[in-house]
């Protein structure tokens, strides 16, 4: 089912389900090949449990897989990307006949409590300021990418990444602010990779929230008038999740729209179109240097809408709602810590 274009306070929110633009891929005269699926983690009885999601319901890994594919994930869903190939190929035959395996444990309007998916990658990679209208936003328009290198910073995978539900409002911050971004995790190793073969190291995507405190990022007794450690990488600052999608469903990662709502009201309305570095670009310059491995993850950037620009930050009890095309809604209130 589509995602409707209206508030996530509507009516149309309690039926939501992951948007489908891809129900199977197809392997020639139409027949089908693949059923559409994701990955999630759920809370069960205190412990996370590795779950597929197909249509909108849920199975827990432990029902359905053999013990081959759960040997080969003791750590979790983060386990599956070490082989990745072999992997889906397990978790495609599970989709195309989950139901004749098991009873589902629930549906997208029965209650489940999720988690962040991956625990835990090794690393948590982004991109900053990488959309044009965002540039423009903050008032850079003389900006030409031929003249600028992107920029790049990392947050800590086990006390940054959480899923959806309570995140943590960081004690005396003043500017806490939002930016959705299109996150990829790897499926296979990279270094020294090329912009033409970036994507092949791309297993699946997911939404991802930066969130940022910006009087700590742009503190001005800081020396160098910048910190992106303590700006970006304090706890909870990295929402991710429910959902990971494979690549394989999700097409071109230049063509999805990106859209935030804050307590209803939508304040980032873009598409992944406007990076001015694309997702393979980024994955080339950053393994340069550095070696993205398996199970890792890549938050690439936020367009234009977010609270800097506007000089109107986040308080605590505010809700987010954060929906990429084809890879579901993150959603998030912010709670004292």
């Amino acid at each position: 089912m589509l995602i409707a274009d209206s508030e996530p306070g509507g009516a149309a929110k309690k039926a939501r389900q992951p948007e489908r633009d891809v129900p199977w891929l197809e392997q020639g005269w139409g027949r089908p090949m693949t059923i559409a699926f994701s990955l999630v983690t759920l809370a069960r009885d205190g412990k996370p449990a590795p779950a597929i999601e197909v249509a909108g319901r849920y199975w827990l890994l432990k029902d359905v897989a053999g013990e081959a594919l759960l040997g080969r994930i003791p750590r979790g869903l983060v386990d599956l990307f070490a082989d990745w190939d072999r992997n889906f190929e397990a978790l495609s035959d599970i989709a195309g006949r989950v139901d004749k395996l098991a009873a589902p444990v629930g549906s997208e309007t029965s209650g489940l409590k999720f988690l962040t998916p991956l625990q835990y990658p090794a690393k948590v990679m982004l991109t900053g300021t990488n959309y044009y209208d965002h540039l423009r936003a903050v008032g850079r328009t003389s900006f030409t990418k031929e003249e600028n290198c992107a920029a790049f910073f990392m947050k800590p995978p086990t006390t940054a990444l959480v899923g959806p539900g309570a995140v943590r409002f960081p004690r005396d911050v003043k500017q806490y602010d939002w930016e959705i971004e299109l996150a990829a995790v790897f499926g296979k190793r990279a270094k020294h990779v090329s912009v033409e073969r970036a994507l092949e190291h791309v297993a699946a995507y997911a939404v991802g929230l930066d969130m940022s405190a910006r009087d700590l990022q742009r503190n001005p007794k800081h020396f160098a008038k910048m910190d992106l450690c303590l700006g970006k990488a304090f706890d909870d600052s990295c929402p991710f999740g429910p959902r990971i999608v494979p690549a394989a469903f999700v097409g071109d990662p230049q063509k999805l729209s990106l859209k935030l709502w804050l307590n209803d009201k939508i304040e980032q309305d873009s598409n992944t179109e406007h990076m001015i570095w694309s997702v393979a670009e980024q994955i080339a310059e950053i393994t340069k240097l550095i070696t993205m491995e398996p199970g890792d993850v890549l938050l690439t950037g936020t367009p234009a809408g977010t609270g800097i620009e506007q000089g109107r930050y986040l308080s605590v009890g505010d809700r987010i709602d954060a929906e990429i095309a084809g890879l579901g809604r993150l959603s998030v209130h912010l709670v004292q810590d």
